[in-house]
């Protein structure tokens, strides 16, 4: 008798929406640079060997994505556009973290979300720095940058905490589903 005839008729609709689940998500991942494709990409060719050969950098365990996340929104969260990959890159291989994962938080300060993202972050800076009662810096152009850094510092800390809670939730419901 087969397998799949002796198996319930809801486990097998449940197994069918999963294995769709995971095509789709397999479609929607392919044309993102992975470890076996990464000579491929232009920029990323003369990285390829370094990153091969360390495999930390493409773990999914929970040490490494919580340093990615943490590292990764403070990075993407400072006033750094032009050089926000190559310092994600420098710290995911220094900090041994993961890196799909510290160079996706990059993505989300681009062109089109700096603008409103980083004078709300200024804002929120500028109300940290009153509560804590830092002094003010005299020029207007050195307040506002320290208010920016230090309101990128701690939402990029409060984002990564909240994302590492889920997906250490995450982690561990899977861990009980094998």
């Amino acid at each position: 008798m087969n397998v799949l005839e002796t198996e319930p008729a809801y486990d097998r609709e449940t197994r069918a929406r999963r294995h769709v689940r995971i095509r789709r998500a397999k479609q929607f991942l392919r044309p993102l640079p992975r470890k076996a494709t990464l000579h491929r990409w232009p920029v990323l060719k003369r990285f390829a060997e370094t990153a091969r050969r360390r495999p930390y950098l493409w773990s999914f365990r929970i040490r490494e994505v919580s340093i990615a996340l943490y590292v990764g929104f403070v990075i993407a969260f400072l006033p750094i556009v032009g050089i926000q990959f190559i310092l994600a890159f420098a710290a995911a291989w220094t900090l041994r973290a993961n890196l799909p994962v510290i160079m996706g938080t990059q993505l989300v300060t681009n062109l089109a979300t700096m603008w409103a993202i980083y004078p709300a972050l200024s804002v929120f800076g500028d109300r940290i720095t009153r509560l804590l009662g830092v002094a003010e810096v005299e020029s207007r152009v050195g307040q506002a940058a320290v208010s920016l850094v230090v309101g990128g510092v701690v939402a990029g800390i409060a984002v990564a905490s909240v994302l590492d809670l889920l997906y250490r939730v995450a982690f561990s419901r899977a861990k009980k589903v094998r």
